[in-house]
């Protein structure tokens, strides 16, 4: 995918974009118990603290991470789906990790609690994080990346 370091931020962005955006919508209706349509507006208006510390720690962080422990699982020479998924898997689990942090501060529950709080708020991220990043943001971001970047060959 990317190939050039311009690209690599490009396509962290974006993936970094709508997993914030989606995860900022779920967190929004598990804080006020409602879905609705201003539930879009409010996360779009919070998210952007959130997105730019998210972008930073995969940029720099996460993306080591998922690829120290992904080859672990898979081979450089196993089929691209297998890597990608693997890559994909380890960065939410590393990214939950940060974002849980975040997610804590944002709604005041550093407290004698933490560490029951923390865990909760992990795991109930990491339920709505895996499948968004393998089968919406994931997809989506290497679409667009693809159509900007990837030119047809005739």
């Amino acid at each position: 995918m990317p190939k050039t370091i311009g690209q690599l931020i490009f396509f962290t962005a974006v993936t970094a974009w709508l997993m914030v955006f989606v995860m900022t919508v779920y967190n929004t209706v598990l804080a006020t118990g409602r879905f609705t349509n201003a539930t879009f507006i409010t996360a779009f208006k919070t998210m952007w603290i959130e997105y730019i510390i998210i972008f930073l720690l995969a940029f720099f962080v996460s993306v080591h991470i998922a690829k120290f422990f992904a080859f672990r699982v898979v081979q450089p020479g196993d089929r691209p789906i297998f890597i990608i998924f693997a890559i994909q898997t380890f960065t939410v689990v590393a990214q939950v990790f940060f974002a849980s942090f975040l997610a804590l501060f944002h709604s005041n529950e550093y407290n004698a609690d933490f560490i029951p709080n923390y865990i909760m708020a992990y795991i109930r991220n990491f339920v709505m994080a895996l499948p968004i990043q393998l089968f919406i943001a994931g997809p989506l971001a290497r679409f667009i990346f693809r159509s900007i970047f990837c030119r047809k060959k005739e």
